[in-house]
């Protein structure tokens, strides 16, 4: 164990953590990202690489290696989320046109498991698969707040941290309690310019047996948008899949509807 009485799976999982989704790291950087000495961070990252779940391009620069994503993918509960949840995201997507998220509670951060991206969309998104935000800044966030447990919706309120990505960005604690008692009583939250000045974020969620939220739905739109007319078909696809979650029935070939939408999504970005 090292001496710090930190052990070295608890290291390994810091240096992967350095990967936040915006491109190749040097061996300095991923050191620095996982507060770690320089030569502990190599020797990890050298051994991630030994194994596949690093990769090192020709600039001597990491990403992560495609035998991580491999073994990420194998997560049941999100595999089965995704594949159950996104013939109704296409559906929904075909409607609003917009950019459409699937996300989860994972501790205080929002992580998206699934986005579906529009060309027509003139909405700024940071949103990506893999990506986490803080879950107290945006409308993902509130929605999966307001339908935990009442333990965890307490604890998270107390404890997780406020970030102001914008003026608009509510980060009083009070205030913020508020909010999320509202998006309780309401069903939907909507944070109008909270993580990018332009753009309002929508969200629902999708509720398990015990009526808490197992995940939520959320699109963006334009700040200068009503959300009136996306509510009723977010609220309509959020029940669908409320349903099929709780029935473990993925409707539609879930794996074939996951194929299609991993080749669009391939052409759209070749």
């Amino acid at each position: 164990m090292p001496a710090s009485g930190e052990t070295m799976i608890e290291r390994v999982v810091r240096v992967l953590a350095a990967f936040g989704g915006d491109g190749p790291l040097t061996a300095s950087e991923i050191a620095r990202r996982s507060d770690l000495p320089v030569p502990t961070a190599h020797r990890i990252v050298t051994d991630l690489v030994s194994v596949g779940l690093l990769e090192r391009d020709e600039h001597r620069r990491f990403r992560v290696g495609v035998r991580l994503w491999e073994l990420a993918a194998r997560s049941a509960s999100a595999l089965t989320l995704r594949e159950i949840a996104l013939p109704y995201l296409e559906d929904l997507h075909a409607v609003v046109k917009e950019h459409i998220q699937l996300s989860i509670l994972e501790g205080n951060d929002v992580l998206t498991v699934e986005k579906l991206t529009s060309r027509q969309s003139k909405s700024t998104n940071v949103a990506r698969p893999g990506i986490r935000l803080p879950v107290l800044a945006c409308a993902s966030g509130l929605v999966l707040v307001a339908f935990a447990d009442p333990e965890t919706r307490g604890k998270i309120l107390e404890t997780a941290s406020v970030t102001r990505f914008t003026e608009a960005t509510i980060v009083d604690r009070a205030e913020l309690r508020d909010v999320v008692a509202d998006v309780r009583q309401s069903g939907f939250a909507v944070a109008r310019g909270w993580i990018h000045p332009a753009t309002t974020g929508i969200a629902v969620p999708i509720l398990g047996f015990d009526g808490n939220a197992v995940a939520a739905l959320s699109m963006t739109n334009s700040i200068d948008k009503s959300e009136e007319m996306a509510l009723p078909a977010l609220r309509t696809t959020s029940r669908a899949i409320s349903r099929a979650v709780r029935m473990g029935n993925p409707g539609a070939d879930p794996g074939l509807s996951l194929l299609k939408h991993r080749i669009r999504r391939a052409t759209e970005n070749s």
